[in-house]
């Protein structure tokens, strides 16, 4: 699948791909501001270490998309996911797709 995954951006050198399991694979490298994220593991665990990550570098405005986070088969994503959010004063909206939308505010 990596191999897949670097053709696909091969034509874009301002992606930075790297490989390997989350979150360890941040210690490669991980950006200081961030706009957007799409969380989809499909695990609690590595979205849950995602959300942690991610969530300080976030910039104000910016914004998470969850994938599956509505669905009744990855509730235990919602019970990870949304406590980090309440934390630091947010929270995950659920959408009609599934999904689930955080917005910074500040």
């Amino acid at each position: 699948m990596y191999e897949d995954v670097v053709e696909r951006f091969s034509n874009q050198p301002w992606v930075n791909i790297i490989p390997g399991p989350v979150p360890n694979s941040f210690v490669e490298g991980f950006p200081e501001t961030i706009a957007f994220a799409h969380i989809d593991m499909n695990h609690p665990d590595p979205e849950e270490a995602a959300l942690k990550k991610v969530l300080p570098n976030l910039s104000p405005g910016g914004c998470i998309i969850f994938d599956d986070y509505g669905w009744w088969g990855y509730s235990a994503q919602k019970r990870v996911l949304d406590p980090i959010a309440v934390g630091m004063n947010l929270k995950i909206l659920e959408l009609p797709t599934g999904q689930g939308l955080l917005i910074k505010t500040s």
